[in-house]
């Protein structure tokens, strides 16, 4: 898997395109508006208007009927980016007149409202819950506002759950582009783990990460990565939002880290966590859980089982253990979805939770949902006990009769060269 897949086809893009279109008249749509956040809010960005437009991110997107879809764009300079890549050749999927700089509810409803779509029931992908980051949604109310007041008489209706329903089940050409992001991630993990040793700052490691992805094509936004002896946090690294100096790494530290790997806005995950000489034994048995966890969750990844299913499996090795965790087991990606805490302890078992005063468990969403071949999941499976945590994982997809693992070195715990 050394070759870059090659760009997405217009038979892609028309199958998408009618993707819209069926989820529109099984929902009884006379429009579909898909709002897309703003470029590199990562991790788990929201862009389902890439989807449709297989461009750069930043827009929102509109059907009527069977129309080419008319694209939103925040600024001129989507239109500049446009033009040059027709003057490289490049495949493009959405034609000039159908480009136009305004990213407003007013713009789209007023155009809406030209079309006479006053009172008519129109779908808005981006008013759901997007866990983890847009618990009330990622659409912003003075866009919604700007489309109720240009469409008074309108039913907005929320479709982000059957719009994920069918574009979770990927492609041929898309689990291309899902293989070469995975090929990117475990690239990446090796080196986090070639890198590592005592005397490197997590700085260091982090650019080393991040230059392997963009070397290789790939795209990322953000690795969450943490260190130490006794890690028990769950983030980006600290020196990156508060300032301070990036921690060096010691002998007997664990290194733990979160890694996204994206080729075509198709994304991978890879939970890579790299010893560093002889760790605390609670780390190793961690790890030694969360693989169990693992390969509990690939023999459950299948046609037949449902999300909760998965969960279930997942979280048994973990329950048996009596360990708690810190973030989920498994969620879904390309796009997110589902994502699965299960019921096991939380960072309210450390004795220093108890000086906050609300610690919220956050709850396993998406149970019913009916596992399908083609379905991409993050696996993420984590252990901690006491303050000695580890994590594992990769990207998985939905099989037949078990899960595909895309992904090896980030999937136990890897050690640091002597």
């Amino acid at each position: 898997m050394s070759l870059i897949p090659e760009p997405l086809s217009l038979a892609e893009r028309d199958r998408r395109w009618n993707l819209a279109r069926t989820l529109m008249q099984a929902e009884r749509l006379e429009a579909l508006i898909v709002y897309g956040d703003r470029e590199a809010a990562a991790p788990a960005n929201f862009s389902p208007d890439c989807y449709f437009t297989n461009d750069r991110p930043g827009s929102i997107v509109v059907f009527v009927g069977d129309e080419a879809p008319r694209v939103h764009t925040f600024a001129s300079l989507m239109v500049a980016d446009h033009i040059q890549a027709a003057l490289r050749g490049d495949l493009q999927w959405v034609p000039p007149e159908q480009l136009f700089v305004g990213k407003t509810g007013r713009d789209v409803g007023v155009w809406l409202a030209s079309r006479k779509l006053d009172g008519a029931r129109i779908g808005v992908i981006g008013l759901e819950p997007y866990p983890p980051f847009y618990f009330d949604g990622a659409l912003p109310a003075r866009t919604m506002q700007g489309l109720s007041e240009a469409l008074p008489r309108s039913e907005f209706v929320p479709v982000y759950r059957p719009f994920f329903q069918r574009a979770s089940i990927k492609s041929e050409e898309e689990l291309g582009l899902v293989r070469y992001a995975a090929h990117i991630g475990e690239a990446m993990s090796e080196t986090l783990r070639a890198t590592a040793r005592p005397g490197v700052s997590e700085a260091e490691l982090v650019a080393a990460v991040t230059s392997t992805c963009f070397s290789m094509g790939g795209y990322t936004a953000e690795i969450l990565l943490g260190s130490g002896p006794d890690y028990v946090g769950w983030g980006p690294p600290a020196w990156q939002y508060r300032a301070q100096r990036p921690r060096v790494l010691r002998e007997g530290d664990v290194v733990l880290s979160e890694i996204f790997a994206l080729y075509g806005m198709l994304e991978t995950q890879h939970q890579a966590a790299v010893a560093i000489g002889d760790v605390h034994t609670d780390i190793l048995r961690a790890a030694e859980v969360a693989r169990e966890s693992y390969e509990a969750g690939l023999a459950a990844l299948r046609v037949g089982n449902t999300f909760g299913d998965l969960v279930d499996a997942m979280e048994a090795p973990l329950l048996a253990s009596g360990g708690w965790h810190v973030h989920p087991l498994v969620h879904s990606i390309n796009p997110y979805g589902p994502v699965g805490f299960g019921t096991a302890p939380g960072i309210e078992s450390l004795p220093e939770a108890a000086a906050y005063q609300q610690l919220s468990r956050l709850p396993t969403v998406g149970r019913e949902l009916p596992l399908q071949a083609g379905m991409c999941f993050a696996f993420e499976p984590n252990c901690a006990f006491g303050r000695h945590l580890a994590n594992i994982g990769g990207t998985v997809i939905v099989g037949e009769h078990e899960g595909v693992a895309l992904n090896e070195n980030s999937t136990r715990l890897m050690h640091a060269h002597a």
